[in-house]
């Protein structure tokens, strides 16, 4: 029977008219659609998923959010589809503009597209593009921060290579490092400093918690990634800072970084805050209640930490 067919990615997207990449994203971010998989784990989509596909491809062109239609049925995209009137030229202009507006998705789809080709010069373009087009928190929450979550998944699952997450990381360094550099806030705004303890290398995650201290009105000092507890402190001292942000990627059972964190408890002034995150956290839950960290489960669970060290609700 027809609706028996199945087709790899690749027939999909000759089918569709989407790269292959929009296709996992729209997948993998939205649940757009839900292919089957072999048992060698490649992926196999029916044609209803192809129209679906195909209809979400429609709407999107002609300005609906991927986000608000990804999870519709079939019937319901057709409907919208349907409902969709052609604009009498005096109103052309007006359409124009509410078909027009930024959509972070979009932007998200590009980034991804960029990574994918490793168009490191394109990358940049739309990460600027969506810095004046966006406010700084959107910008954070929509788009740069599902885009460096995305691109960590796809590497683990093998559908990336190194060099591939190593670009993002060259292009969102120096991107989150000047945004940090341009966000001006008073003088008498509560400091914070952040970097990642010695022997943790990927410092994206500090870099993401600095502009989003930094948007959420604190005056920021990173630091650079692998600094040993006694030079944390040290320089957390001298800035004045009330809190200090550290973030553990990886390994999640690595006796010299528990050793390492261990110091706080004896050299971490009670007038500092410590706020420890990232995906390794949770592999020293233990140690951090010891040493009175606090564990930052999430981007809003890091707002609320900063609001309530602002308000002097804890230290």
């Amino acid at each position: 029977m027809k609706n028996e067919n199945k087709y790899p990615i690749k027939a999909v997207a000759q089918k569709t008219g989407l790269s292959v990449h929009v296709i996992r994203a729209w997948e993998k971010r939205y649940n757009a659609v839900v292919p089957n998989r072999t048992e060698t784990n490649r992926r196999l989509y029916s044609e209803s998923d192809i129209e679906k596909l195909q209809i979400l491809l429609k709407l999107t062109d002609q300005g609906h959010n991927i986000g608000g239609i990804a999870n519709l049925s079939i019937d319901e995209l057709r409907d919208l589809v349907e409902d969709r009137q052609e604009p009498r030229m005096e109103n052309y202009k007006v359409q124009r503009e509410v078909r027009q507006p930024t959509d972070p998705d979009k932007y998200f789809t590009s980034c991804l597209k960029s990574v994918y080709a490793l168009d490191l010069k394109e990358l940049e373009s739309t990460l600027y593009k969506a810095s004046v087009s966006f406010s700084q928190p959107v910008l954070l929450d929509r788009i740069i921060i599902p885009l460096i979550t995305h691109i960590g998944d796809l590497w683990k699952e093998g559908e990336i290579r190194v060099y591939h997450e190593h670009m993002v990381t060259a292009s969102l360094r120096g991107f989150l490092s000047n945004l940090i550099d341009t966000s001006k806030n008073s003088e008498s705004a509560p400091k914070i400093l952040a970097t990642t303890p010695q022997g943790q290398l990927h410092e994206l995650g500090a870099l993401i918690v600095s502009a989003v201290a930094s948007s959420e009105g604190w005056n920021v000092t990173y630091l650079g990634p692998n600094l040993p507890a006694e030079e944390i402190v040290g320089a957390a001292e001298q800035l004045n800072c009330k809190a200090i942000a550290i973030s553990i990627v990886y390994p999640l059972d690595d006796y010299m970084l528990r050793k390492e964190l261990i110091k706080f408890k004896q050299i971490l002034p009670d007038n500092i805050s410590l706020l420890v995150g990232g995906k390794g956290a949770r592999g020293y839950l233990d140690v951090l209640e010891e040493i009175g960290a606090r564990v930052i489960l999430d981007i809003a669970n890091f707002k609320k930490s900063l609001s309530a060290i602002r308000e002097n609700k804890y230290n």
